[in-house]
């Protein structure tokens, strides 16, 4: 795993011939610059797509981080990288759980308009409005203090030229030319949907070691 980002916009920009012999030393290039934003939002793109077509998860993925109850108080910071929560929330000293309020925080504002039930809380919806964790009921000073655990995905977007790629070097090569057809397609309205495919399952079969499909249709 020892190709970067800055490496990744090189190959790409290589392959669509907008640099050549020269390589760019960093991310920063003032006749080149819209190119190279376009490729740096590309290659997470890319990188997004190959291990969603590989149903597999990256590297570095999963976080774990905390809340802890206040007294009075429905809603809690996240961690600042959170995607997405993986429920329930464990307080691991008393065994006790919150889990995902179904419907999520519309449903709960439906079944508790007041907002005014207090007790332990047991079930949580993120807050779209402040993207807060809100929780069900709202604790009490007999609970204040307890301290929840919650697995999470993180948000593994790419942006410094040093950042690392999430595969081996194999991995790599192949995503080279997906990442090209995406960039064509946003800078030049061109895309091979055959090349594209067939090289993102060609990488895809690095990351999974899975044996080669007969055909890499989106259908």
């Amino acid at each position: 795993m020892s190709k970067t980002l800055l490496d990744g916009v090189n190959e790409t920009l290589k392959r669509v011939n907008i640099v050549n012999a020269t390589l760019l030393t960093s991310l920063t290039d003032s006749g080149k610059q819209h190119d190279i934003n376009v490729c740096v939002q590309v290659i997470n793109e890319g990188i997004d797509e190959i291990y969603s077509f590989a149903s597999a998860a990256q590297i570095g993925e999963g976080a774990e981080s905390t809340i802890t109850l206040v007294a009075g108080t429905a809603d809690y910071a996240l961690a600042s990288d959170l995607v997405q929560i993986r429920w329930p929330m464990i307080d691991k000293t008393d065994t006790q759980y919150i889990f995902e309020f179904p419907g999520g925080y519309d449903a709960m504002l439906v079944f508790d308009p007041e907002q005014d039930d207090t007790g332990l809380p047991i079930q949580a919806a993120i807050n779209p409005n402040n993207n807060r964790l809100h929780v069900w009921p709202i604790p009490t000073s007999a609970d204040a203090g307890r301290v929840y655990t919650y697995q999470y995905d993180k948000n593994l977007a790419l942006s410094a030229a040093t950042d690392a790629m999430p595969f081996t070097d194999a991995a790599f090569r192949a995503m080279v030319p997906v990442w090209a057809q995406l960039w064509k397609r946003e800078r030049r309205n061109e895309f091979d949907q055959t090349l594209y495919y067939e090289n993102l399952g060609r990488a895809a079969r690095f990351l999974t070691q899975a044996e080669p499909r007969t055909s890499y249709s989106p259908r």
